[in-house]
């Protein structure tokens, strides 16, 4: 029932994992999750928004420190602000949870952890995507529970479509 989708910095996982989400809305699911959206910025480069797969609603998940700094960085609160935000969807049922990133605060202990195994106690399968970098502590979190998909739309909808009783068996 939870599946990581290693993917590189350069790989679209999040308009893969929205065709996966689009996928299963038009087949009547209930989907919980979000994906990632980047916006060009004068002062940092670029700033992380984050889309809300079952609100639609959007948010950004980094912070402009300003023009002398050399990047943007995650902003703790909205991340807090997600979390909570999928907590609720989660809770209120979903057929699927999507997770854009297993990334350095999941890693660190923090970030998503908590909303991924609440989904998993609930049954619903959950799908993480897995930067190459962060390999190692998504390992360590799901302690070889979890099934290794390719980055492929046909794959994770071979997974999606088996019983939650199946899903260890790929």
């Amino acid at each position: 029932m939870l599946a990581g989708i290693a993917f590189h910095p350069k790989d679209p996982i999040d308009d893969l994992l929205a065709a996966i989400a689009g996928t299963s809305l038009a087949n009547g699911k209930s989907v919980a999750g979000y994906v990632q959206k980047r916006r060009k910025d004068a002062d940092c480069g670029t700033l992380v928004h984050v889309r809300n797969l079952r609100s639609g609603d959007e948010m950004p998940i980094t912070r402009n420190r300003g023009k002398m700094a050399k990047g943007c960085k995650l902003d703790g609160d909205a991340l807090s602000s997600l979390a909570q935000q999928l907590s609720r969807d989660v809770e209120a049922g979903s057929d699927i949870l999507i997770i854009a990133r297993f990334g350095r605060s999941e890693a660190e202990g923090r970030g998503l952890r908590d909303v991924i195994s609440r989904a998993l106690d609930l049954e619903i399968p959950v799908l993480v995507g897995v930067r190459d970098e962060y390999n190692d502590a998504w390992n360590d979190f799901h302690g070889g529970f979890a099934d290794a998909l390719a980055f492929d739309e046909t794959a994770i909808e071979n997974w999606l479509s088996k019983e939650p009783a199946d899903m260890a068996a790929v």
